[in-house]
């Protein structure tokens, strides 16, 4: 028995990118746009990049509003679905990071670097994976760090998150 066949659309690729309002997922989304690819960007406050939202939005793309942590997030990938989108890309992209040294971080701090770095992630992917499946197409991107491999002193919580996402 063959293994199944993957098939490219003959369309633009729709990305949904997360953690859109700064940094490598701005970059991203404008590569993507200006690629001709569909982009649906999110970030946790749209309403405090209206100049952003406004740019993607004038290009044909959509912003939504996600935090990769609310454990509810992979519904946004249904709804979105709902709507008539085919997600053919994920990029998580979220994040941050406190620096200290892990003896000076609190447990709350590390468990939300975890539910941003790690657990968010895995909800999207699961969420999405069902449906590029189906279509027989689907890239999934984690974009992580070289913390991951070898943390830093002032990394620790950080480079826990990112490896955990990395071995996953």
């Amino acid at each position: 028995m063959s293994a199944p066949k993957f098939t490219t659309p003959s369309r633009p690729l729709t990305w949904l990118i997360t953690g859109c309002s700064s940094g490598i997922g701005l970059a991203l989304g404008r590569e993507v746009q200006a690629g001709k690819g569909v982009l649906i960007a999110t970030s946790r406050n749209p309403s405090r990049t209206p100049d952003l939202v406004a740019e993607v939005e004038s290009k044909g793309g959509k912003w939504v509003t996600l935090d990769v942590d609310d454990p509810d997030s992979g519904r946004l990938i249904s709804e979105l679905e709902k709507e008539g989108h085919v997600i053919d890309v994920l990029v998580n992209n979220a994040g941050f990071s406190i620096h200290q040294a892990v003896e000076h971080f609190t447990d709350d701090e590390l468990r939300r670097m975890m539910e941003t770095l790690y657990f968010g992630p895995c909800r999207l992917m699961r969420a999405v994976l069902p449906g590029m499946r189906r279509r027989r197409f689907g890239i999934v991107v984690n974009i992580s760090s070289g913390a991951g491999l070898e943390g830093r002193e002032s990394m620790g919580g950080y480079a826990a998150a990112k490896a955990a996402l990395d071995g996953g």
